[in-house]
């Protein structure tokens, strides 16, 4: 099988994002329960609300946005607020180190793609700083010619420019709100983008739902990140009950899950990233 181009989801796909994500928030909301001894069932609706708002359970400084804080921290600065929870913001990057591990082999396996000569492109629904902290932290950026994110968020206090200018700019596309999985549409403009037919490229995701279901739509090879879609259901829980989802968004991930009923990807790698290596007649 000739294969040039292998498009990588990144969430759950290289790394596990709820067992980094989950922890990490969770310990930063007791923190601030904790400083503040404010309702730890009100902060976590105000989560939910301010996440929901923009569409992104990683909006940045969203703890700022919350009604909750904004009532205790009423006509305080900026800056005292911040220094104020300063503990809070310290426990989430704490946790976030321990946590945030790449799946196995995901580096020695991208290496050698890269030595074989196979074009490597990652595609993400995060948005753009969470997509570029992650890639930044696991030593990641040098592997992808090109990264696929959301665009950045419009957030209360936006990170400086000059935080952005550490990272590789120009290898990153942002694409907008409506150009989500599944819709086939963003993987053919990827394709284009990267001067790859349908029938050259690969696409590897954790969620068949929406990784699977498009490459599948897009004509592409659909591999199944079976291993990434494995996650502790108390912890999924937990994560859902701050999520951006809103009702409708839950109802559609349902219709998308029945119709991903009837799709089978093309090669199901079960135990970890390396065995898509077969899948460009590579061994191990």
């Amino acid at each position: 099988m000739t294969k040039k181009l292998l498009v990588c989801d990144l969430d759950n796909t290289l790394y596990d994002w709820i067992a980094y994500f989950v922890p990490s928030f969770y310990a930063m909301v007791d923190r601030v329960v904790a400083i503040t001894g404010c309702d730890r069932n009100k902060l976590l609706d105000d989560f939910r609300i301010v996440h929901q708002h923009h569409h992104d359970s990683e909006q940045p400084f969203a703890l700022l946005e919350t009604e909750t804080i904004k009532q205790i921290y009423a006509n305080v600065s900026w800056d005292a607020v911040v220094r104020g929870l300063d503990s809070a913001f310290h426990v989430f990057n704490s946790q976030r180190k321990q946590n945030l591990r790449l799946h196995a082999g995901v580096k020695e396996t991208l290496d050698v793609l890269r030595h074989h000569g196979i074009k490597l492109v990652a595609h993400t629904e995060s948005k753009l700083y969470g997509a570029v902290d992650r890639l930044y932290r696991l030593e990641l950026f040098d592997f992808f010619a090109r990264i696929y994110c959301r665009e950045r968020p419009v957030s209360i206090r936006p990170m400086a420019e000059d935080w952005l200018s550490r990272f590789p700019m120009e290898k990153i596309v942002e694409l907008s709100l409506h150009q989500t999985k599944p819709n086939p549409a963003v993987l053919a403009e990827i394709c284009t983008a990267e001067a790859v037919s349908h029938d050259d490229a690969v696409y590897i995701g954790d969620s068949v739902a929406r990784d699977v279901l498009m490459a599948k739509r897009a004509g592409v090879f659909a591999v199944w990140a079976a291993y990434g879609a494995e996650h502790s259901p108390a912890m999924y829980d937990a994560l859902v009950r701050i999520s951006h989802w809103t009702p409708e968004e839950v109802e559609r991930e349902r219709q998308l899950r029945n119709e991903a009923r009837a799709v089978s990807p093309d090669f199901v790698a079960h135990r970890e990233f390396s065995e898509v290596l077969s899948v460009f007649g590579i061994i191990a």
